[in-house]
């Protein structure tokens, strides 16, 4: 016999929060009596039939609600407003706002997990569990996300006719220290920026509310995370932008989920170093903040950050915590890039006097009215031979009071130009393909770009 919702959260231990509104959330639920297995999520490839087969009716039956009715607290599209109305609705400084600081990973994983609850609710499947997008293996959106009539591939999109880049995965091949990684934002040492010059450089991004009011993109929040916003939304020969180039509509995309799923995957692997997990923030506005989510039946559910922490108290686990899949080669990691093409930008550069780390950074970039995602590389001056690519930017166009340009984006490139052994060094910005059939890009806004010595 069923039992009521709330009961079935108590008993796996779920969201102490959860259990404050319990009552009300349980109206008119019901879900199953087995509970023993903890949901797991799997990479979408490996999901079996049936599963992906209820995820898809479940996530089906969301959107037709909504169809019928915009405000059905049951439908997609209630579900999906909750990360609208953090993100594009509200300036980079007003309190709700969670991209561009610490905020980031923690509500995604917590918007994840209550999306997750409402389709287990729904599907009377208690291990029914989000699937994630492995796209450091798999370079383009995995199949069933894009099946003609099939839920999971319901989105507007302009994706390119192209593989993503390593660089857009954050796979830097050209650093032996950092390649292995797979991901190189997992060579971050500290959750929390201190000063606003380390946002950059930090895992999860910088405290908010702040003395300096400063907000910026960690970086796991620029590369990977921008640049596959801006490859599956992609740009229409018209103008018209897809629902994940842009804040206000990307959670309207099922495969927003799969995307923040591996992201989210990535902090638990970045957690298994203990050194790093103590990084984490232990301030006051930190562990006691709550995020808030509308529940099936218009009630709030309340997710605190005790919970967000441990993905044990939020009822699921990974199939795997490697970055790689086993035994899958990833795509296109041998194609040079494309330097003979058309440039956003260029200089030619004086390297620095022997240092522990040399650094390209760049200075006044500003985001236009198009989306733009590019690939930064470097190579010896006059030498078509000897081009590296060194990392990538996406921005999302201007669209909302929340925008969070790179303004001074860095790359270390110190395995790079001791490989080039050269005086000078020449830059390529190069555009990369956000539509099919794109022949034009926007121009890449930036007030200067400079090569500096790093102590270690």
């Amino acid at each position: 016999m069923a039992r009521p919702l709330t009961r079935v959260m108590l008993r796996r231990g779920i969201l102490s929060g959860l259990a404050v509104a319990g009552a009300a959330i349980a109206t008119g639920l019901a879900a199953p009596a087995a509970l023993a297995r903890r949901p797991i999520r799997q990479d979408i490839t490996l999901v079996p039939p049936r599963q992906l087969a209820l995820l898809e009716a479940t996530i089906g039956e969301m959107q037709r609600r909504s169809q019928r009715d915009p405000s059905d607290p049951k439908g997609w599209r209630v579900n999906a407003l909750a990360h609208t109305h953090v993100c594009s609705t509200v300036a980079n400084d007003d309190p709700a706002q969670v991209h561009g600081c610490w905020w980031f990973l923690p509500w995604h994983r917590a918007f994840l997990a209550v999306t997750e609850w409402k389709l287990q609710a729904l599907s009377g499947d208690a291990t029914l569990a989000l699937p994630y997008w492995n796209w450091s293996t798999d370079r383009r959106i995995p199949a069933p996300f894009t099946r003609p009539g099939s839920a999971l591939a319901h989105a507007v999109r302009y994706t390119p006719d192209r593989e993503l880049r390593p660089v857009e995965v954050d796979r830097l091949l050209f650093d032996p220290g950092r390649a292995p990684l797979g991901v190189a934002a997992l060579e971050a040492r500290v959750f929390t920026a201190r000063i606003a010059d380390a946002i950059p450089g930090s895992f999860g991004g910088m405290a908010k509310p702040n003395s300096g009011n400063w907000h910026g993109r960690s970086r796991m929040e620029t590369i990977p995370h921008n640049a596959i916003h801006n490859y599956v939304g992609g740009e229409a020969t018209d103008g018209a932008t897809g629902d994940m180039t842009g804040l206000a509509m990307a959670a309207f995309d099922p495969v927003f989920f799969a995307h923040h799923g591996n992201l989210d995957r990535l902090w638990e692997i970045w957690r298994q170093d203990p050194a790093r997990r103590a990084t984490e923030p232990t301030d006051r506005d930190f562990i006691q903040k709550q995020f808030l989510f509308p529940w099936l039946d218009g009630t709030i559910v309340a997710v605190p950050m005790a919970d967000v922490l441990d993905t044990r108290r939020l009822g699921y686990g990974y199939d795997t915590l490697a970055v790689l899949r086993d035994g899958a080669a990833p795509g296109s990691d041998a194609v040079p890039a494309n330097v003979a093409g058309p440039r956003l930008a260029g200089a030619v550069l004086t390297v620095p006097p022997a240092a522990a780390r040399c650094v390209l950074c760049f200075s006044g970039v500003e985001p236009g009215d198009r989306p733009l995602s590019v690939e930064i590389c470097i190579g010896r001056p006059g030498d078509a031979t000897s081009w590296i690519s060194i990392g990538a930017l996406a921005v999302g166009p201007v669209h909302s009071p929340a925008v969070f340009p790179d303004t001074a984006p860095r790359f270390d490139v110190t395995g790079a130009i001791r490989a080039l052994e050269t005086p000078t060094v020449e830059v390529a910005v190069l555009p990369l393909t956000l539509g099919v059939g794109q022949r034009s890009w926007p121009p890449f806004n930036y007030s200067g770009m400079e090569l500096i010595a790093v102590a270690a």
